[in-house]
């Protein structure tokens, strides 16, 4: 003996498939998902710093000067640098 079920009671599939179609279409609708507006996924990331331009690198004689105004050299160690660096005396 087999069980076979009967075909009359086959409407209640479809009526439960249509239920759940009814909600995910209501819930699309409550979420906007069919209005057509569009929303991102993310926040917006916000843009980049602009970058800081590079200094030009500082000339051999500037480097000197900066030392010497610094008190890291001498008034004899900078007129020796600086003649060296000239291509004067040495």
């Amino acid at each position: 003996m087999t069980f076979e079920a009967p075909m009359h009671y086959f409407w209640i599939f479809w009526l439960g498939v249509l239920v759940l179609v009814a909600i995910a279409i209501a819930i699309a609708v409550l979420r906007g998902g069919l209005s057509g507006r569009t929303h991102p996924a993310y926040p917006p990331v916000p843009a980049a710093p602009p970058a800081q331009p590079v200094p030009p690198p500082e000339a051999p004689l500037d480097i000197l000067a900066r030392r010497f105004a610094k008190g890291e050299i001498t008034a004899e160690e900078y007129e020796k640098g600086r003649d060296l660096l000239q291509g004067g005396k040495s």
